[in-house]
């Protein structure tokens, strides 16, 4: 089949890509019916439908010709948001294969490229054929194929208009789409810094974009505005938008100006995804350029903002009322991991309601919970408090290489979040933090997060944390850290008569620091590890 031309813009053999029958070919069939439609935006460049078919041809054609086939798996190492990011995955699975993103491990923000053995391990643990690379990750491809032997696949740009077909007259046919097999392997550091492999089947991925799909027909969205890596969940997302026949605009990593600058100009916007801090950053924004509403947001030429999905980190209520008070019913928090996907959804209108501010919404479409005694497995019932468990289409295989670990969370096909909570009558799940973050006080159990609520909800505080610390007996005391608004005057003190009062005195923390900023692990959360170390006898 001879390569063809629509107007200025050549396009590969038609169709090559159908006898996949998998979501990447559904996503090129659709690009392919409107191939000189704008779908994608990066770095003041336009990408257009017929752009992104010939470009995953182009890399499918390529990493065909280093061998890779069913079951192999392909790291990506590119640029910050690139369009390659998806475009790469696309071709491989096209391919019968598995894509993992070396770049970095923290699905809420975008941070510095990992070290170099972190990579090394990832490329190792996963047994990757090849590392694909883009001009901005050539060097560390390098001197990554010199320390592992793994050879470099590389084109020159890729996803550009004056990008040349192969001189092949034929696309060989793609290997027919396995819905069960591996599909990405996602990195995630967990508390320990180390990368952690999260082995993603076909299935799991086209779980999460089908419910993003459901989102967006839900509340009338298309067109987005990505800020955060594309290496992880939002991936999904990106595919979703695409299939809902949206546009993508996407930025390396969150600014505000940036964003605002960028939805104000762009009014088909109507959708992002943010990490929690994000929406809070957004906010303060707005209350800094003196917008205090609604009205206020729709004259800064914001009001095509339909949907803000925010998640990864504890949302303060008293933050999040403020936040809806501003921009209206356009928030919908999601609660999930790396490992389940999405577990539950706090929705747009459910912000409103000051009685559900503290919860994490009810279970994402698709998607099961129940709360059960960590140690016996016995569930329990409405308001009784204990470890979330959940199961889903989005959740994953196991992690790679790590039989026990997966045996540790995986159950009779529930997924062992970790997480502590309850379930109301209504439906709703409200978290009260993790089962290693518990503290225990003469034998009673002082939940972090009921006590950073409870300083969040102080005025002029930014940001909390609650950890405990051992003093050299083995005994664990309650201390806190905080970060206050510039210029605020916060008074410790009647914090602490606060807690005493609404909680008991044994949640009173011994120690309350003001710091001038709160440190933060990669994941974006407050640091307690480094808190903890800072305090802890020596």
């Amino acid at each position: 089949m001879a390569e063809k031309t629509k107007g200025d813009r050549m396009i590969p053999p038609e169709n090559w890509w159908r006898a996949s029958q998998g979501y990447a070919s559904e996503i090129l069939t659709l690009l392919a019916d409107a191939p000189d439609r704008d779908v994608l935006y990066w770095r003041g460049e336009t990408f257009s439908g017929g752009d992104l078919v010939r470009s995953v041809t182009e890399v499918f054609l390529a990493l065909r010709e280093r061998g890779v086939g069913k079951g192999d798996v392909v790291a990506v190492l590119v640029a910050s948001n690139s369009p390659e990011m998806p475009i790469v995955r696309y071709a491989v699975n096209l391919l019968g294969g598995a894509v993992c993103y070396l770049r970095t491990t923290n699905p809420g923000t975008i941070s510095a490229v990992l070290p170099v053995e972190h990579q090394i391990q990832m490329l190792q643990e996963t047994e990757a054929v090849t590392v694909y690379a883009d001009a901005e990750g050539a060097e560390r491809a390098a001197e990554l194929a010199e320390r592992t032997g793994i050879p470099v696949t590389r084109l020159h740009h890729v996803g550009r208009k004056e990008t040349a077909l192969s001189d092949a007259d034929d696309v060989p046919e793609p290997a027919a789409w396995d819905s069960g097999a591996l599909a990405v392997i996602n990195f995630t550091s967990g508390s320990t810094g180390r990368p952690k492999g999260i082995r993603l089947s076909g299935r799991a991925w086209e779980a999460t974009m089908r419910a993003w799909i459901d989102i967006g027909r839900e509340h009338g969205c298309a067109s987005i505005l990505l800020s955060t890596p594309l290496s992880h969940s939002v991936g999904a997302l990106a595919d979703a938008v695409f299939a809902l026949g949206g546009t993508i605009h996407l930025q390396e990593s969150f600014d505000v100006e940036k964003f605002v600058d960028a939805v104000s100009a762009e009014t088909e916007i109507s959708w992002s995804f943010m990490a929690t801090s994000h929406v809070f950053q957004f906010v303060d924004h707005l209350l800094e350029q003196g917008i205090r509403d609604p009205e206020g947001v729709a004259a800064a030429g914001l009001s095509g903002l339909k949907t803000i999905a925010y998640g990864g980190s504890p949302a303060a209520p008293a933050r999040i009322a403020q936040a809806f008070d501003l921009l209206g019913p356009v928030l919908s928090q999601g609660y999930g991991t790396s490992e389940s996907g999405h577990i539950t959804n706090l929705t747009h209108m459910d912000h409103g309601d000051p009685k559900l501010a503290g919860t994490v919404g009810r279970p994402f479409p698709g998607a099961e919970i129940m709360v059960c005694d960590a140690d016996s497995g016995v569930r329990l019932a409405a308001g009784e408090i204990g470890e979330v468990r959940a199961r889903s289409a989005q959740m994953m295989d196991g992690y790679n290489r790590l039989p026990e670990l997966t045996a540790q969370v995986l159950r009779d096909g529930w997924y062992i979040t970790g997480d502590i909570g309850y379930i109301d009558e209504r439906g709703y799940l409200t978290l009260l933090g993790r089962v290693a973050d518990v503290i225990k006080v003469g034998g009673v159990k002082v939940h972090p997060i009921v006590l950073e609520a409870e300083i969040l909800a102080h005025p002029g505080v930014r940001h909390a944390a609650v950890y405990g610390v051992r003093d050299e007996d083995g005994s664990e005391h309650v201390h806190a850290a905080m970060e206050c608004d510039p210029g605020a005057v916060v008074d410790v003190e009647e914090i602490r008569a606060g807690i005493a009062e609404s909680l008991s005195p044994i949640h009173v923390p011994e120690k309350m620091h003001v710091l001038d900023a709160l440190p933060m692990n990669s994941n974006g959360k407050p640091d307690k590890v480094l808190l903890r170390l800072t305090e802890s006898p020596s």
